[in-house]
């Protein structure tokens, strides 16, 4: 009767460790995934022209719904590499696990200012619109507390793919596709929005291994 206890115990305590693996897992699937709509769906342009903003109205609601829940589940694919990693690097593992879910909080928090652009576009001229945007983006307090936190959130990624690599757990090539999926949007903004979303195709290439680990 003890033997039983003991192993219903055990499995009780396994299943949420077994579960929160999975969502992490399916969260380095999904994310590529949500970002490549969140991109394939963004207005052309380079800047937030209100003219752009008022005739593509629709996308620039969806593309930022899109982002806002991909950098949502940012947050279980930052956790989900730190877990990979707390064996052999703890101290990495945990200050990359809150440095990152703090920049993915961030950059959440950023795609806001869609919406309040495509208010602005369509309630006042479109001087003062651009105006009030510019004004919005130069306080300190979004710069500093929004905006910079925000673009950490790349070397962290980068940084714990690395170290998965050193780790024996992932490949060398993973990292690289990764540089690439998240620096070619930048590279190529001038480009239409299909162009701009391969970026995510790269970033699930460099992940997909990650996430058939964090799923075994």
């Amino acid at each position: 009767m003890s033997g039983m206890t003991t192993t219903i115990a055990t499995t009780n305590t396994a299943n949420p460790a077994r579960t929160w693996r999975r969502l992490a897992g399916a969260a380095l699937i999904a994310w590529p995934l949500m970002h490549f709509g969140g991109f394939v769906t963004s207005p052309p342009g380079e800047t937030h022209e209100p003219a752009v903003f008022r005739e593509h109205a629709t996308l620039v609601q969806i593309s930022a719904v899109l982002l806002h829940y991909s950098a949502v589940l940012i947050v279980a694919v930052v956790l989900g590499m730190a877990y990979l990693l707390y064996d052999r690097m703890p101290r990495l593992a945990v200050g990359a696990a809150i440095v990152g879910v703090l920049a993915a909080v961030n950059g959440s928090g950023l795609l806001m200012m869609d919406f309040y652009d495509l208010a602005l576009a369509e309630t006042i001229p479109d001087a003062q619109a651009v105006a009030v945007t510019g004004q919005a983006a130069a306080y300190g307090g979004f710069v500093y507390g929004f905006l910079l936190p925000a673009f950490l959130l790349h070397p962290v990624l980068i940084g714990l793919t690395v170290a998965l690599v050193r780790a024996g757990l992932a490949r060398w090539w993973q990292p690289v596709l990764l540089v690439g999926g998240l620096a070619l949007p930048f590279l190529v903004a001038d480009q239409p929005a299909a162009v701009q979303a391969l970026g995510a195709v790269l970033i699930l290439g460099a992940l997909a291994p990650t996430a058939v680990r964090v799923l075994r």
